[in-house]
Parts: structure tokens; C-alpha cells; sequence
């Protein structure tokens, strides 16, 4: 081959790359804006009931919804790519493109090249989405939910229902509301807050409402009666009838306040290294639990064969490089730990050593009595390296979320592009058909998979990646075929 046709093949690929891409653009912002929004209105219809009636400004509704946006995103990228491919390569083989592509000399996986690298380009920068901007996301949006949800305007207020106002201070409970003018019907009030006394308030009728601040209630009541029984003279009692009566609840917020968890983050408002040390703690739990149990059999061995032999109980622990020289082993005195130090000192001070673990099942020994206390001990023993189990893979199933899913968009690149190509006359029908079909049966694979992984049943590992590595495999079968299977 001379220099210039290979320049000439060379431009001709970059003239194919250039349409190629350009084709793919419009179909999947298009796919990725529909798919957003139609995912934002689902989230909108579920979180209706808590927003509307609260008294919420309209920024801190939107930004519900911008801070949603995120994890939406994460999930209709790999989708997008789907259907955009889909179409794409349906449309270029049902106008005979791809067949003259092919007649030129260029197969069809070098056609897939250029997608194939935009995917992979669309994965890695997911991966980094996943990572740092949305469990921010997902932190600020927790943050603000529970703030919401906490907040405490007329409407949270329930008909024919003790609703409490004030944490076991002062409850209301009305017949009816009339929510648009704030009206109650038939209301009785319990209050119990000045320690000293008891006070029900039957009334008539009644309105609420917030002093500018948005802190303090003041309820207006009309025609009732006020009933007030002093706690240290059960036999006192004083009833008190009234046309009309005003009540200052205050402290009761009506204000959104953001800073209710304290800093606490749940798995899918991590990164990844903030989670590595999450499975880590649950690592040193198993180490832990593990060594305590090996020092509490050793520990009621010792005393069934010679009970006396705890009297000073002494195991040999591991060698020391003091040790090795002078041909002795480390010794551990069980009067040295408390165990309530020893569990404590997990948390505050670090991973224990093995030698600790080991005297903590020791000291447990000492409460030995009978084989019930030993199965009681050991059943204990087994739940706690349990829960450390359970926890590792907890989170390490979320590390490996957040590359498994981004893949997915190189994954449907290998699937959607030989389907099109195989059947370029089904139009509409074979992009939504297909695409939910995979979509489901990928989502499916993904979920079954962590929930498995969570049982302890197959590792974080293949728990996220068995469903790229199945759906990876069909998709190079499928691009076998359609390169070397006449139709």
C-alpha cells in the first residue's frame, strides 16, 4: 500500500469518525433529557405529598429536584447510550450506509470503533461522577429532605388525630381543619407543660397561625372550656369556661433547618475512600470477634480439663522480636483488661491487637458456668463477626457500583449496534422493545446481585460485574454473528 492511500484511508476514518459521532449526539441528548425528565416527574409524584403544604419557598422545592438530578443521571446515561445506538445504527443500515461502508472495505467492528471509544470515554468520566459529585448530591438532598420533613406548619396537622406540637409537652387534637384558612373545629388541647399542672382545653373553634419570625404558634380559640388539675393535689381541680382565648406556643419551628444528621452519611452518600474505611471497621470487627473466640474455647478448655486453671490464666501469644532472641513467648494476664475497655478501645483507639482480642475471650471465660453460657458466648461471638461480614460487603458492593454502572455504556454499544444492524427495518418498536427489555433484564441482574452479595452468597466482585461480564459476552457473540453470518 503507497503513503497516499494510506493518508487516503486515514482521512476517509477520520471523515467517518466525524459523521459517526455527529450522528450519535442530537439522538442522545434528546435520550438522555427525556429520560431525565421523565424520571424527575416520577420523583416529582412521590415527593408531592411532603413538599406542597409545608409553607416551603419555591427554591427549596427546585432544589429538591436539582439535587435529584444526580442520581437520575447515573442511572439514565447507560440507558441513553442503548437507545441512541439503537437508533443510529437501525437508521444507517436501513439506508444501505452501513452496507456501503462495508463495501468499502471497512468492517463493521472498525464502525463501532469511534462509539466504542466514546463510551469509554462517557464511562470513565460516570466514574468520576459517581465518585465525587454524587454522594454530595446525595448528602445535600438527605439533608434537606429530613430538614423538611421536620418542619412543623398548620398543615402537618392532622384531623381527628393526637398530633403532637411539642415532644411530650402539648398536643392537638381537632374534628376538623379548614388547611386554607387554618381553622380548627372541635379542638382539644392537652398541655403539659408547666411541670407543676395538667390542663385539657375543650373549644369550639380556633385559628392558627406563625408570628413573623416563624417560631412561636399562637392559637386563638373561641367557646370552650379550660380544665387544669395540679399534679402534687390530685383532688384540686379547676374548670374555667371562656369566650375566647389566646395561647403562645413558642419554639415551635416553622423554619427549614439543614443540619439534622449531624454529619452522618449513609452508603450512597460516600466515595470510595470514605468507604474503603467503612469495610475496614468491619474488617477489624471480624479480626476481633474471631480472636475472642479463640481465647474464650482455649480459656473454658483449660478450665473444664483443670478447673483452677484460670485462677491465673495465661495464654501464649504470638513471638516478639525480644521474645525470638531469648527462645520465650509473650504472656497475657487476664486481670490486666476489663472487658467493657476492651470492646470500648475498638472504637476509640483503633483496631485492638490480637493479643487484646484474645484476653478479652478470657476474661468472657470467667463467667463460664455451664455449656449453656458457652453456647450463649459463642452464638454472640458468631453475630458479631456477622454483622462485620455483612458490612464489608455492604459497602464494597457500592465501591464496585460505581464502576460496574458506567461500563454498562460500553456493554450497550457491544449489544445495541449489532442488533440494529441485524434487524434495520424495526424502527421505533425494536429501539423501545429492546431497550427495556435489557434495561430491565440489566437493572434485574444488578439487584439480584447485591442482594445475593448481602446474603454472603457470592462476593461484592461478581455481585456487580457478573451482569457486564454475561451482557459483554452476548454483545460479542451478537457482533460475531453479524460480521461473519450472511443474512
Amino acid at each position: 500500500m503507497t503513503k497516499n492511500s494510506k493518508g487516503c484511508n486515514l482521512e476517509v476514518m477520520r471523515t467517518l469518525t466525524r459523521y459517526l459521532l455527529r450522528l450519535h449526539l442530537a439522538p442522545f441528548l434528546f435520550a438522555v433529557t427525556g429520560l431525565t425528565l421523565l424520571l424527575l416527574l416520577d420523583q416529582v409524584s412521590k415527593r408531592f405529598q411532603d413538599l406542597i403544604g409545608k409553607d416551603l419557598h419555591w427554591s427549596v422545592i427546585a432544589e429538591v429536584f436539582v439535587y435529584s438530578i444526580p442520581f437520575i443521571l447515573a442511572q439514565t446515561l447507560p440507558m441513553a447510550v442503548l437507545i441512541t445506538v439503537l437508533y443510529v445504527y437501525s437508521r444507517l443500515e436501513g439506508d444501505f450506509e452501513i452496507t456501503a461502508i462495508k463495501a468499502s472495505g471497512v468492517p463493521l467492528h472498525r464502525v463501532m470503533a469511534p462509539i466504542l471509544l466514546a463510551a469509554t470515554i462517557l464511562a470513565g468520566g460516570m466514574t468520576w461522577f459517581n465518585n465525587v459529585v454524587l454522594p454530595e448530591s446525595n448528602h445535600h438532598l438527605q439533608v434537606l429532605l429530613t430538614g423538611v420533613g421536620r418542619k412543623k406548619p398548620t398543615f402537618y396537622l392532622r384531623e381527628r388525630t393526637i398530633n403532637e406540637v411539642l415532644p411530650s409537652r402539648l398536643y392537638v387534637q381537632p374534628a376538623a381543619i379548614d388547611r386554607e384558612r387554618s381553622e380548627l373545629d372541635d379542638a382539644v388541647i392537652y398541655d403539659e407543660r408547666g411541670g407543676q399542672q395538667s390542663r385539657t382545653i375543650y373549644a369550639s373553634g380556633g385559628k392558627m397561625a406563625f408570628e413573623e419570625s416563624g417560631e412561636d404558634l399562637y392559637l386563638d380559640l373561641s367557646n370552650g372550656v379550660l380544665q387544669e388539675r395540679p399534679n402534687r393535689q390530685p383532688n384540686a381541680f379547676r374548670r374555667i369556661e371562656f369566650d375566647r382565648l389566646v395561647m403562645r406556643v413558642p419554639a415551635v419551628t416553622n423554619s427549614l433547618e439543614r443540619d439534622t444528621l449531624s454529619g452522618y452519611r449513609s452508603d450512597r452518600e460516600m466515595n470510595i475512600g470514605q468507604m474503603r474505611a467503612e469495610a475496614k471497621k468491619g474488617e477489624r470487627t471480624v479480626a476481633t470477634s474471631q480472636a475472642e473466640s479463640r481465647g474464650y474455647a482455649i480459656a473454658i478448655t483449660k478450665k473444664l480439663v483443670k478447673p483452677q486453671a484460670l485462677a491465673e490464666p495465661t495464654i501464649q501469644g504470638p513471638m516478639t522480636a525480644q521474645g525470638r532472641a531469648s527462645g520465650s513467648r509473650s504472656r497475657l494476664r487476664a486481670t490486666t483488661w476489663p472487658e467493657e475497655e476492651v470492646f470500648d478501645s475498638e472504637w476509640k483507639q483503633g483496631p485492638l491487637s490480637a493479643d487484646s482480642a484474645i484476653q478479652a475471650g478470657v476474661l468472657a471465660a470467667e463467667r463460664f458456668y455451664s455449656a449453656t453460657d458457652a453456647a450463649t458466648q459463642f452464638r454472640a461471638y458468631r453475630e458479631r463477626e456477622e454483622a462485620g461480614l455483612r458490612r464489608i460487603n455492604k459497602f464494597w458492593v457500592e465501591i464496585h457500583k460505581k464502576g460496574s454502572i458506567p461500563a454498562a455504556c460500553i456493554i450497550f454499544v457491544l449489544i445495541g449496534a449489532p442488533i440494529a444492524v441485524r434487524y434495520p427495518r424495526g424502527g421505533v418498536a425494536l429501539v423501545v422493545g429492546v431497550s427495556l427489555a435489557f434495561f430491565a433484564a440489566y437493572y434485574v441482574s444488578l439487584v439480584g446481585g447485591e442482594d445475593l452479595s448481602d446474603r454472603r452468597l457470592i462476593s461484592p466482585l461478581w455481585a456487580m460485574w457478573a451482569p457486564n461480564i454475561l451482557f459483554g459476552t452476548f454483545g460479542l457473540v451478537a457482533l460475531w454473528r453479524a460480521t461473519h453470518i450472511p443474512r
